[in-house]
């Protein structure tokens, strides 16, 4: 088991954001497994973990 914190380098700074976006688009495309609407649902599945308190 491994517990890990929000986050990360991949959340920031924008440019990051950007880039991480781009590599899922082209893997989720890539395997067939979707587009620009499963990276908009991947993404916003992601916010409620920014509301949540850390233990």
């Amino acid at each position: 088991m491994v517990k890990m914190r929000l986050g990360g380098e991949s959340n920031r700074p924008v440019n990051n954001i950007i880039r991480k976006s781009k590599e899922d688009y082209r893997a989720l495309k890539g395997n067939g497994v979707g587009g620009v609407w499963a990276l908009v649902w991947k993404n916003l599945s992601k916010l409620p973990q920014f509301f949540k308190t850390q233990d």
